[in-house]
C-alpha cells in the first residue's frame, strides 16, 4: 500500500482525496496546510488523524509515515516543494505547472536526476484510456499524415474574483494567468502527437510562429493564443482563457481525415472520439475503469511499488514535462517581447 500525503488543501486536493478511494494500492494518510481551519475541516471530511495534519509543508515532507506526496499548492511554490520532496526520496505527483520559468525547470530536474524518485506531472488526461485510443488511431494511419491541430481550453471566472487582488489566477507573484494555469493542456496534447513522429532519443524541436495575449491591469494574461510549428511535422493553433468558456472540440487534422475529441481534458469513465475520413465516419467509444484523477493516482502508485521513477509514453514522461514547460516559457516570453514593440 502506498501511503500518500497532500500539500495544500484547495479544490485539487479534494478531487485527489475523493479519487484515491478508487485505487486499491493507495491510501491518503496525511495533509499539510498553512491554515489550521482547512486542516481540521479536510481531516474530518476524509478521516485524517490529527497527528497527521501538519501545519507546515516541511513537516509533512519529512514525515516517515508517508511514501508519496501530492503537491496541490499555489503555482509559484511547486518547484521548491518538488526539490524538497525529492531530497527525502518520496514519490511525487505534482499539479501543473511544475515550473514557472526555465531556471526553475533546470533546478527541478537536476535534483530529480540525482535522486531518481517517482515524479509525475498531473496532466490527468494523458493517463486516461482515451489518450491511448487517439494514439492508436494516429499510428494506424486512420487519418494519414498529421498537418494541423486545433486545441483550446477556457473557462469563465466569476468576474468579482478578478478584482480581488489576492486571487491566484490574477496574481503574477502566485503564478497566475491563463498560460500558467491551463496552457499545459493544449500544449501537452500537441507534444503528444509530435512525440509519435520524433526520434524518442531526441528532444522535440519547435518554432513559435505567433503568440498573442490579452492582459489585465495586474499583468497576467486573461487569454492567450499560440501558433507553433513542430519541425517537419505540423502546426498547432492553441488558445487558452480564464475570461471565457472555450467549448470547441480539439481537432487533429490529417491528409486522410481528422480526429474530433469532444472532451479532451476531462474525459469520464465513458467517453468518445469521432473519426472522419475520406471513406468513413465513425464514433469510437472508450471505457475507463477509473475516473480521471484516479487513473493518474493508480499509475503513480503502481510505479512507486515497482520502484520506477517515471511512467511510459503516452502518459506524461519526464521528457514531455520538460518540453511542455519550455514551450510555456517561450510562449510567455514571445508575447512579452511582442508587447514591448506595440
Amino acid at each position: 500500500m502506498v501511503r500518500w500525503g497532500i500539500l495544500g488543501l484547495g479544490r485539487a486536493a479534494n478531487s485527489f482525496a475523493n479519487a484515491i478511494k478508487e485505487v486499491n494500492n493507495a491510501e491518503l494518510v496525511s495533509t499539510a496546510s498553512l491554515s489550521k481551519n482547512k486542516n481540521s475541516i479536510f481531516g474530518k471530511k476524509f478521516n485524517i488523524s490529527k497527528d497527521n495534519q501538519f501545519k507546515s509543508y516541511e513537516e509533512l515532507i519529512e514525515s516517515k509515515s508517508i511514501d508519496a506526496i501530492y503537491i496541490a499548492t499555489l503555482n509559484n511554490t511547486h518547484a521548491d516543494l518538488i526539490i524538497k520532496t525529492a531530497k527525502t526520496n518520496k514519490g511525487i505527483l505534482c499539479e501543473k505547472p511544475i515550473a514557472l520559468n526555465k531556471d526553475e525547470l533546470k533546478e527541478i530536474f537536476n535534483q530529480l536526476n540525482k535522486t531518481k524518485v517517482l515524479f509525475l506531472e498531473n496532466i490527468a488526461f494523458r493517463a486516461h484510456p482515451q489518450t491511448n485510443e487517439i494514439v492508436n488511431q494516429i499510428l494506424n494511419n486512420e487519418i494519414g499524415v498529421i498537418d494541423r491541430i486545433e486545441s483550446s481550453f477556457g473557462f469563465k471566472v466569476n468576474q468579482i474574483l478578478k478584482f480581488k487582488s489576492g486571487h491566484r489566477l490574477f496574481s503574477k507573484k502566485l503564478g497566475g494567468g491563463a498560460i500558467n494555469d491551463i496552457g499545459c493542456y493544449p500544449v501537452s496534447l500537441a507534444v503528444l502527437v509530435a512525440r509519435l513522429f520524433q526520434d524518442k532519443n531526441k528532444e522535440i524541436s519547435y518554432d513559435i510562429l505567433d503568440a498573442r495575449s490579452k492582459k489585465n491591469f495586474r499583468g497576467t494574461d486573461d487569454e492567450s493564443h499560440l501558433i507553433i510549428s513542430f519541425h517537419n511535422l505540423f502546426k498547432a493553433e492553441l488558445e487558452v482563457s480564464v475570461k471565457k468558456k472555450l467549448s470547441k472540440p480539439t481537432i487533429i487534422h490529417g491528409s486522410k481525415g481528422k480526429i474530433i475529441i469532444y472532451n479532451p481534458w476531462l474525459p469520464n469513465k465513458e467517453s468518445s472520439i469521432k473519426l472522419v475520413s475520406n471513406h468513413n465516419n465513425f464514433i469510437r467509444n472508450i471505457q475507463s475503469k477509473y475516473t480521471l484523477y484516479a487513473n493518474t493516482i493508480k499509475v503513480a502508485s503502481d510505479l512507486i511499488q515497482q520502484k520506477k521513477y517515471q511512467c511510459e509514453f503516452p502518459k506524461m514522461t519526464w521528457d514531455d514535462s520538460i518540453i511542455c514547460s519550455k514551450i510555456l516559457s517561450d510562449w510567455k516570453e514571445y508575447f512579452n517581447e511582442y508587447n514591448k514593440h506595440e
